[in-house]
């Protein structure tokens, strides 16, 4: 079994099955900018895991969110964002109206 197959087992192993829509996120990343980057992170990504991949600050992700530019749902305290999000986040400024959904 490879890396990334590994990888989805131990997901499917702590979260259970969880269907991501693959063509979705390669919709939202025409260029291919990012995706491979994002291979390592999970789906649902922590504020701290948003800062580390765009080398901003935790207190910055978190503010995005409470303003509505970065889209995200909170858990308790805890603030998660899904990949798919991200990246309509990172393509905003092209225009690109039809992938907002996340």
């Amino acid at each position: 079994m490879g890396p990334k197959r590994e990888k989805e087992s131990e997901m499917n192993d702590i979260h259970g099955e969880i269907g991501i829509d693959v063509e979705r996120l390669r919709a939202a990343d025409p260029d291919g900018l990012y995706l491979f980057m994002l291979e390592d992170y999970p789906y649902m990504m922590t504020s701290a895991q948003v800062a580390e991949f765009t080398c901003a600050t935790s207190q910055e992700v978190r503010r995005l969110l409470a303003r509505g530019e970065l889209k995200g749902c909170r858990v308790g305290k805890k603030w998660l964002v899904p990949k798919l999000a991200l990246l309509n986040y990172l393509y905003k400024d092209e225009g690109r109206e039809g992938l907002q959904s996340a």
